[in-house]
């Protein structure tokens, strides 16, 4: 592993910037590279549906920031709803931006291969979705806590799944 990583830092010391870049937007690209490009497509994801989920606990029907004045139980299933409402337009935009950048696709029919891509992220996502409400119920512990732990578990299940199971690699 500490190879690969060397490997990828000579590259990037030893080659100009249109190099990088072109090796950047290219498919059969380093393993360490292919992270960097899911990572960027991740945080614009996250970016977007954490964007959704702010405006739905502040001004949407289902408050649950604490300064909602709602209680910890009503602000846990609050934010269910408004998580799970986020997430479907943050899977859609992870999609399409790792299937054109990312990961080779045609390991499966288009249909399925979002079908499953869908069911990798839907796992990811409820690990972390189970886990934020508890801790705020049970521990009272932040908003902001719970979708930091919701994010790491589910970046974790969904690299590593779409690599070997979803797209060609």
């Amino acid at each position: 592993m500490m190879s690969k990583i060397g490997e990828a830092l000579l590259f990037f010391r030893e080659n100009d910037l249109r190099t990088i870049l072109a090796r950047l937007n290219a498919r059969d690209t380093h393993p360490l590279i292919q992270f960097i490009k899911y990572g960027i497509c991740g945080v614009g994801s996250l970016t977007l549906t954490t964007a959704i989920f702010y405006a739905l606990s502040r001004w949407g029907m289902y408050p649950a920031l604490v300064s909602s004045g709602v209680t910890d139980d009503v602000r846990a299933l609050n934010s269910i709803y408004n998580n799970i409402i986020a997430f479907f337009f943050g899977n859609i935009f992870a999609y399409v931006t790792n299937s054109l950048w990312v990961f080779t696709p045609g390991r499966h029919h288009r249909v399925m291969e979002f079908v499953y891509f869908s069911v990798v992220s839907s796992v990811g996502f409820a690990i972390g979705l189970l886990s934020g409400p508890y801790l705020i119920k049970w521990y009272g512990i932040s908003t902001l806590s719970a979708q930091l732990l919701l994010i790491v578990s589910s970046t974790l299940v969904n690299f590593i799944c779409r690599k070997l199971f979803v797209f060609k690699g």
